[in-house]
């Protein structure tokens, strides 16, 4: 009987491990256009936003958000031309959805440009 028991209990934990839910976080670097990057990196649980002296825009500004509130924080980037900066998701939930949007725009004043989004999870 206990051998019995001892295999049930097997049987139910290769089970639950074989359905668990994979994570979902994934690293990516998703050009958006005049050499601008979003990269997230899930080692890390960093969001990178850069844009190169070359690009014929001036400034790409970006604001990250999880789509429910409260998993995590929002993130606000504006990088100017030969620019990078990074900033921290640690403090996200694991797995939480995020959306990011923004602009790569001419000028800082009137910022006509191109409009840029995705999602990621973190």
């Amino acid at each position: 009987m206990k051998f019995r028991s001892m295999a049930t209990a097997a049987a139910a934990l290769a089970l639950t491990v074989a359905v668990a839910p994979a994570a979902m976080a994934n690293s990516f670097d998703d050009p958006v256009g005049g050499g601008g990057h979003v990269v997230y990196t899930d080692g890390t649980d960093t969001l990178c936003v850069s844009l190169p002296s070359s690009s014929s825009y001036d400034v790409l500004d970006i604001t990250a958000a999880p789509v429910t509130a409260g998993r995590g924080p929002t993130l606000s980037f504006s990088v100017h031309a030969g620019g990078k900066t990074c900033k921290s998701l640690a403090t996200a939930y694991e797995d939480s959805k995020y959306t990011y949007n923004g602009i790569l725009a001419y000028d800082t004043v009137c910022r006509c440009g191109t409009r840029v989004g995705g999602e990621f999870y973190s």
